[in-house]
Parts: C-alpha cells; sequence; structure tokens
C-alpha cells in the first residue's frame, strides 16, 4: 500500500516540473533557440517553415533569434531528413492542417510542439514511478519523479521544447532507454516489453547522426553486466541491440543519400574536425596539412567554424575533399599529443552547456534570456564543479566494479555503466564527427545523464523515514 505522503510528493515533483518548464514556453515574445539551419531538415518533410516575408527562402539560416509563427511553405529543393524527431515534427503538422480545416488561418503557434514534448515526458515519468511503486520501491519512484523538476525542466532543455531541434527526442530516448533498462533488471521478458525497448533504442539510434552506436554500447554494457552475474545472456541486452542494429542501419543508409543538403553537412563536418579538433593542438600546423594534403594557406582557418568559413569549406579549402574520417584516425593514431590535447579540450568544451551563437528571444539579435535559472550557468561559474559532476558517476562505477563487483552487483551498478556509457560514447562521438565546434550542444546527453545520476544517487542514499515521514523502503 502506497503511502498518501508519497503520492503526495510525487505529484507536488511533476506539478513544480511543469510549472518551471510553463515558465519558459509560454513566454511571450518567445523564449527557444534560434531556428538555424539545423532545422529545416525536419520541418521540410512536413512543408511548414518560418513565417517571415516571401522575399526571403523558406529555408535560410537564421540563428539570431527563434520564431513562433510558422506557416506551410512550398520550396524549391525539398529535402526530408530521416529522424525520430519527425514523430513530433508530423504530429504538429497534424494539429496546424487541423487548425487551418476548421478555419483558425495558416499562421500556427510553434508551442504545440513544446506542449507535445513535455506531454510525453509527463507521461514517461508518470508510467515509470507508478511501475516502480508497484514493485514496492517508493524511492526509486521518487527519485525518477524529481528528474522532472531538477533535470528536464532546466532551461539547458527547455529552450528546446519549442523548437524543431532533435536534441529533446534524443534526450526522451535516452532516459526511456536506461529506465527501462533498470525497471526490468530482474523481470521475464514479454513481447511488449521487448518490443518496447528495441523501439526506444531505434528512437535513440535514429534521433541524431551523433547517436547512432549509442544503443550498441547500452546494449553491450547490460550484455557484459548479465553474463558476469548470470551467465547468460539476457533479453533486455538482445532487446536493445535490436532496436540499435535497425537504428543504425537507416543512419547508414541515410548517409550515403545524395543531395546539397547530405553534401553540406559532410563538408561543414569534416571542416570542422580539421580546424577545430586536429590544427589548433598540433605543434606544426602546416607541416600536418602538407601531411594531410591539403593546402598550407588553410592555416588561416584555424578555430574557426564551418558556418564562419566565406563560402562552402571545400570550395575555399583546396584538399579538403580528400579529408575524410580515415584520415582523422589514423592523425589520432600517430600523433599521440594531439589525442591527448582533444581529449581534454573535448571535456572543457562541454562548457557552456546552454548553446552559445543562438539567440534565445524572438525578435531580437543573438540576445540571452537575462538571470535564466539554469544549472548551466552555475556550471559555467565554477568549471570545478562542472567537472566533479562528470566524474562522480565514472568514479563510482569503479568503485562499484571494485565492490561488490558484477557478480554481485545490484542496480547501482547498471545505472551507473549506462550513465558511463552514454556519457563516454556521446562525448566521443561528437568530437571524432564535428570536432569541438558546437560540443556543448551536440554532446547534450553528456550532462544531462551526469546530473541524473547525481539526482538519484542522492535520493537512492536518502535515509528510510526521510521528510513528510515517509517510509521509504531500500529497494
Amino acid at each position: 500500500m502506497v503511502s498518501r505522503g508519497v503520492v503526495a510528493l510525487l505529484v507536488l515533483l511533476w506539478l513544480a516540473g511543469t510549472l518551471r518548464a510553463f515558465v519558459l514556453w509560454s513566454h511571450d515574445p518567445l523564449h527557444a533557440y534560434a531556428n538555424s539551419y539545423d532545422q529545416t531538415r525536419y520541418t521540410t518533410c512536413f512543408g511548414f517553415h518560418p513565417d517571415r516575408p516571401l522575399a526571403i527562402p523558406p529555408q535560410t539560416n537564421s540563428p539570431q533569434s527563434p520564431f513562433s509563427d510558422y506557416r506551410f511553405l512550398p520550396v524549391e529543393t525539398p529535402f526530408c531528413y530521416w529522424s525520430s524527431e519527425l514523430v513530433f515534427t508530423g504530429a504538429t503538422a497534424a494539429i496546424w492542417h487541423m487548425e487551418e480545416a476548421l478555419g483558425f488561418g495558416d499562421v500556427h503557434d510553434v508551442r504545440w510542439v513544446g506542449a507535445l514534448r513535455w506531454i510525453a515526458l509527463l507521461a514517461l515519468s508518470i508510467a515509470l514511478s507508478r511501475s516502480w511503486l508497484r514493485r514496492g520501491d517508493a524511492r526509486a519512484a521518487i527519485a525518477n519523479a524529481a528528474l522532472v523538476p531538477l533535470v528536464f525542466a532546466d532551461p539547458g532543455n527547455t529552450l528546446y521544447l519549442d523548437t524543431f531541434y532533435a536534441e529533446w527526442t534524443a534526450l526522451l530516448a535516452a532516459y526511456a532507454a536506461i529506465a527501462f533498462a533498470l525497471l526490468w533488471r530482474d523481470e521475464s521478458r514479454s513481447r511488449w516489453r521487448f518490443a518496447l525497448l528495441a523501439l526506444v533504442a531505434f528512437a535513440l539510434a535514429a534521433s541524431k547522426i551523433q547517436h547512432l552506436v549509442l544503443p550498441l554500447g547500452l546494449a553491450a554494457s547490460v550484455y557484459l553486466l548479465d553474463r558476469a552475474r548470470s551467465g547468460r545472456t539476457s533479453w533486455r541486452a538482445l532487446a536493445l541491440a535490436v532496436g540499435a542494429f535497425a537504428g543504425l542501419s537507416l543512419q547508414v543508409v541515410q548517409l550515403q543519400r545524395e543531395g546539397p543538403l547530405m553534401d553540406a553537412i559532410d563538408q561543414y563536418n569534416r571542416a570542422d574536425v580539421l580546424f577545430t579538433a586536429l590544427l589548433p593542438f598540433a605543434d606544426d600546423r602546416r607541416a600536418l596539412l602538407e601531411e594531410l594534403h591539403v593546402d598550407p594557406a588553410c592555416e588561416k582557418y584555424v578555430g574557426l567554424h564551418a558556418w564562419e568559413l566565406p563560402d562552402l569549406p571545400e570550395r575555399v579549402c583546396r584538399g579538403l575533399d580528400g579529408f575524410g574520417r580515415g584520415a582523422e584516425l589514423r592523425t589520432l593514431a600517430t600523433h599521440p599529443r594531439i589525442a591527448l590535447r582533444l581529449a581534454g579540450h573535448g571535456v572543457l568544451a562541454l562548457d557552456p552547456w546552454i548553446a552559445k551563437n543562438l539567440g534565445q528571444i524572438e525578435g531580437r539579435d543573438f540576445a540571452t534570456i537575462p538571470a535564466l535559472p539554469s544549472v548551466g550557468r552555475l556550471l559555467h561559474t565554477w568549471p570545478w564543479l562542472q567537472l566533479a559532476l562528470l566524474a562522480a558517476p565514472l568514479l563510482a562505477l569503479i568503485v562499484l566494479l571494485r565492490r561488490p563487483g558484477p557478480r554481485r552487483g545490484a542496480r547501482a551498478l547498471d545505472f551507473a555503466a549506462l550513465v558511463a556509457v552514454t556519457m563516454l560514447g556521446t562525448l566521443a562521438v561528437t568530437i571524432l564527427g564535428d570536432g569541438l565546434a558546437d560540443t556543448g550542444k551536440q554532446g547534450h546527453l553528456v550532462l544531462n545523464v551526469a546530473m541524473g545520476w547525481v539526482v538519484v544517487f542522492a535520493l537512492a542514499r536518502a535515509k528510510r523515514g526521510a521528510a513528510l515521514g515517509i517510509g521509504i523502503p531500500n529497494g
């Protein structure tokens, strides 16, 4: 029997998180990340774009400020980028079509997509806490609900609500994958559990290119821990692997697609790797460029983002078209000093967590929200705090692997392992795939899972019968 105090606390946490998110979601003028070119790859799939003067091409990059109004507009070269993000984008388009059919006009409010995103999160959080309560683990139910106001409702996440970026979809999928893997750790296989775990793994792999192999890492972690514990391969590892391979296959096919958008993405990523991740840490930059068969004159672009170049990267830097992933990995292998420097600076580049170079206030150029109450600001003010936050789950994993060890480890070990894999895998793929051009945004999951681990760990260590006289059983 669940006490009224536990139920009241859960409801309070969900309401507090929703209120915190509502303040930003509902603000007028719109508070969100600007409509950079990343978003149009999804909105084009359903034919809508920001409501701007018709003289401005619908797909024009606009990092200065976000847009609250959208309308359905034709484009000359439509290109639909495949992603699980299209679930939210498509649902929003359907609502807007319904509005037009009911005579509400042809200009639509972007806050619809933000509402759908938050409702999806809240429904998932409530379902997970109820499941933990049915298992008699009120402490886990409370820790899960506490993530809503303390992590998900932080502006570092809610600035993505009223946008068409894929970061929220990736965050939701990662949360579901880790939570279900922990919830069903000792549960028998059923068709719906297997299908649901595979589905969220697919959604995570399909959300962004940066996460195409992350679910495989989660599957491998579950596999190794279960083999060490029971000597058998669990159905959870198999379900994660099935979804992961499906999502990876989709992304591999997508990477082979041709078109101006895919070509531009490829050029920008390779330029960002060269100019922000390799050359800045080389002792002799011109020599490294010659080694890579790239024009040494391109040294003048070191430190610049690809979008800051005067034209497409391959047009302004001769030889860049021959620089690929193989050359990048060979450089890191043959120049260990560059690899070590890059690794250290990669961690530091996660700051700021609140994305820079994007306006946050509608109608103003590159304006940021004053007094934004985000943990990201605290981490930016005290860098040592961010390093401690990132190190905590990794150190916990080391301790738990030593004692009680993988054979006797409980959910705490599984949780620390899944968080560590998410952190390290996301950061590595981000740096190798996009350099240090936008690490805080592209590595958005890293700080999220680290903060999630700290919140859950702190509440899990709370003593029985904490505040409000709630008897919280050990779990």
